[in-house]
């Protein structure tokens, strides 16, 4: 994750400067030296050390994926491409760990870095042979044309709707933090309430990862027939109130059952939410400056997903039992909502109809 953050800022300014198509190839490229590395990594400080370059390697995927579709996409299909991709991805993170620890347990654990090494490499292909360049400034250095420093600058940049975006970017990661990847800390409270072991936790968070992927799919959908602010708002009010009940569980130490119940609910509601906040930085942010904008807009949803288990581990460690856990979820649920008020009140259609 520390890899990912400090590469935010560098990665924007060079899908801009050099080009999305190059860091399209250098991502892959990166991850499976990174992964090469690992396999060979003799100390458990080199394995963060080349756990860190993926990181940096993950962030530069994903950013330059983004700006490519925002540059290629037309903004009435800008959502479908977005949240295709999230679903894509977590189809790929779901079905990555399965093959890794069926390859781990016949031919020992570090062979799945070897065989992530090959398919990162191979993930390269794609990119080299059919992706075209779109960077604006890249294609206008070409053509021999000069586009001006100063349309491109913060002070020009940096609109009413930038920073209501930016804010509410944050205050949706510090909500939705926890469900993104493993589901950290409903894996933590799970096990530490219920005494649930890896099967049963494993079994949960697959189970919600295949449920996922249809819902995100159909939230590009919507985003594109209805507006952005169709989507973000009502997932943003739901996972606020998703949490809210899951404070509530915790608290008064509920039942299994109940926990469950909120934990569908919290990810039926960020599956909801996947690629929403993109694809309206998508159409926010200007064509020149798109790495500009989404290496800062990057940066800020990575402090705010850190912050989500830094709330947790503050809040349990300063509050004893399952009061320490609710104030937790709590807090969360207020930033959660307080995002769903910044969209829906402070923020613009950003959705243009194509007049038939």
């Amino acid at each position: 994750m520390l890899g990912g953050v400090f590469a935010t800022l560098p990665t924007g300014y060079l899908i801009d400067r050099i080009g999305r198509r190059k860091m399209l190839i250098a991502g892959p490229l990166i991850t499976a030296v990174s992964a090469f590395l690992s396999f060979i990594a003799t100390s458990y400080l080199e394995l963060l050390l080349y756990l860190s370059i993926g990181g940096i390697a993950q962030q530069i995927w994903q950013m330059s994926r983004l700006a490519a579709i925002a540059d290629s996409g037309a903004p009435q299909s800008r959502g479908r491409m977005i949240t295709g991709m999230a679903g894509v991805n977590r189809t790929g993170i779901m079905v990555g760990p399965i093959l890794g620890g069926i390859i781990g347990e016949f031919y020992g654990l570090r062979t799945p870095f070897l065989m992530f090494g090959f398919a990162s490499l191979l993930a390269t292909v794609p990119s080299y042979l059919l992706i075209k360049e779109t960077a604006p400034t890249v294609l206008a250095r070409r053509r021999g044309e000069d586009i001006s420093s100063s349309a491109t600058s913060w002070s020009k940049l940096l609109t009413r709707s930038v920073i209501v975006l930016f804010a509410a970017q944050f205050l949706a990661n510090v909500g939705r933090g926890g469900v993104q990847g493993q589901s950290g800390i409903y894996v933590i409270f799970a096990a530490y309430a219920y005494g649930l072991g890896s099967v049963e936790l494993g079994g949960l968070i697959t189970a919600m990862g295949f449920v996922s992927i249809p819902v995100t799919l159909t939230a590009g959908q919507i985003m594109d027939r209805f507006g952005r602010k169709r989507t973000i708002v009502p997932a943003s009010a739901t996972l606020g109130i998703g949490l809210f009940f899951m404070a509530i569980v915790a608290a008064y130490e509920q039942p299994l059952a109940l926990f469950i119940g909120a934990f569908v609910f919290i990810n039926l509601a960020v599956s909801f939410m996947a690629g929403s906040m993109q694809t309206l930085g998508s159409d926010i942010a200007p064509a020149e400056a798109r790495g500009k904008f989404f290496g800062v807009n990057r940066l800020i949803a990575e402090a705010g997903s850190m912050s989500n288990p830094g709330v947790f581990i503050i809040a349990t460690a300063t509050i004893a039992g399952g009061v320490g856990f609710g104030s937790a979820f709590l807090i969360m649920a207020v930033c959660a909502l307080s995002s769903s008020s910044l969209v829906g009140f402070l923020l613009r259609e950003t959705l243009t109809k194509v007049k038939k």
